[in-house]
């Protein structure tokens, strides 16, 4: 009997761990890893709320041009120097605020067909 308990406080811990690697802030901390290996901003497509698709656009038009790009690249490189962590993460629902460390606004994200997405306006 002991076992089984021993066992099954195991399995908890193994499914709690598998559970919290997929949320909202370990999302963003994802896609920073994959924007900061390929040294470029196109892996947030994936990432990136429908609705937020042109904003995407716009950002990478400008990373890719001739005059604002080589800034903007040296911008990405710098900030894959620093560690980036979640702060903290209010889930409600579908949608949740992300917090980071990095200083800046917190980020709004959006769980569609089971995957959090991240939902950016312009401003």
């Amino acid at each position: 009997m002991k076992n089984r308990l021993k066992i099954s406080f195991v399995m908890l811990a193994l499914a709690l761990t598998a559970c919290g690697s997929s949320g909202p802030g370990s999302t963003l901390l994802e896609m920073r890893k994959k924007m900061c290996e390929a040294k470029n901003i196109t892996p947030m497509v994936e990432y990136t709320a429908p609705e937020s698709q042109a904003v995407i656009g716009m950002a990478a038009a400008m990373f890719n041009d001739p005059n604002k790009g080589p800034k903007l690249k040296a911008d990405l490189e710098e900030s894959c120097k620093s560690k980036l962590e979640v702060v903290s993460e209010k889930v409600d629902g579908d949608t949740a605020l992300v917090q980071l460390n990095d200083g800046k606004e917190p980020t709004t994200m959006k769980k569609i067909d089971g995957k959090w997405k991240m939902v950016i306006t312009k401003k």
